[in-house]
């Protein structure tokens, strides 16, 4: 658009000094019709200016070295007559910071793609502002939104960490407070102060003598998952290569867990890797992913596995029972 104007401001100095030097009526003519660029450029693109838009798709999480694009799509309300869309794009992460010059098609739909950088593991932030709308003749711009922002997760390949026999892979049942119906029961001998609707008269009968069937249910989790900070990319690849790892374990076997990273004085429970995904993206400073349930730090756990970049004996498990 500076050189759209450049030109602009060259032709009309080219066509002042025409007018000066040959007085008849086509040098005139001629500075007339070059002023009159100005108000019919803006007249025709003016519809178009303001009813232009953009859109900013990213993927949510992707693998560290993976192929991606970001894809800005141009929207509008009607179809006038622009010359195109800019915008600056800034893109940031834990340790790098970059701006760029977006330049996109006016047609209705047309996507522009930009690569994603997924060589360093983490969330990188995009962030889009300063969209403009240019006129026919490049003379004139006006914004035409506020812009948008958007991240994702960068994660390396999951690292098995030294030590995961201390990962629990089953879950212990307990007998249910207050009895009650549960897909899970056990049989043990009647004794002093049992209720007698929970006796199994017939299994009773067979063994003469008194049989309970008692109702069974999984403890109450309080599972935590402590993620330390990092220094450097190694170090980043390798606690979140590990936490990827021992989420994936843990989900497999339906072992719902909490989260907490560093000394962030709340938890969310991660039932689910969109759960562990959203938290990241929260902890490492994208306040528009929070999750929708943060929890206090409970006084206990019933175990604490703490993830860092040291070898076994820092990456262990702290039993509180």
């Amino acid at each position: 658009m500076i050189v759209n104007r450049l030109i602009y401001v060259l032709t009309l100095a080219l066509s002042f000094v025409f007018y000066m030097l040959y007085p008849p009526w086509i040098s005139w003519y001629m500075l007339v019709l070059v002023l009159l660029m100005i108000p019919v450029d803006l007249i025709f693109s003016l519809p178009g200016m303001l009813t232009k838009g953009l859109l900013m798709s990213i993927p949510p999480v992707l693998d560290k070295d993976e192929d991606a694009v970001l894809r800005l799509k141009t929207t509008h309300k009607k179809s006038y007559p622009v010359r195109c869309l800019v915008a600056k794009l800034h893109v940031s992460g834990d340790d790098f910071s970059v701006t760029c010059r977006i330049k996109c098609l006016p047609e209705n739909n047309s996507e522009r793609e930009v690569t994603i950088d997924t060589s360093r593991s983490g969330v990188t932030v995009f962030i889009l502002k300063r969209i403009k709308a240019v006129s026919l003749l490049g003379l004139f711009s006006l914004p035409v939104s506020a812009g948008g922002k958007g991240f994702v997760l960068i994660l390396p390949p999951p690292v098995e960490p030294e030590n995961t026999r201390v990962l629990q892979y089953g879950t212990n049942l307990r007998p249910k407070p207050g009895g009650g119906y549960s897909e899970e029961h056990d049989m043990r001998n009647y004794q002093q102060g049992d209720p007698v609707k929970s006796i199994h008269w017939k299994v009773s009968a067979k063994f003469d003598s008194l049989i309970i069937r008692e109702p069974l249910e999984p403890p109450p989790h309080s599972r935590l998952v402590h993620i330390m900070p990092w220094s450097g990319d190694a170090e980043r690849d390798l606690i979140l290569g590990r936490l990827r790892w021992v989420s994936d374990y843990l989900l497999k076997w339906q072992l719902p867990f909490y989260v907490r990273y560093d000394d962030n004085p709340v938890v969310t429970e991660v039932a689910r890797e969109a759960d562990l995904i959203k938290y990241l993206c929260y902890a490492l400073g994208v306040s528009e992913s929070k999750p929708k349930s943060l929890n206090q730090i409970p006084s206990r756990f019933s175990w604490v596995y703490r993830i860092d970049a040291f070898e076994n004996e820092k990456l262990q498990m702290i039993n509180d029972n």
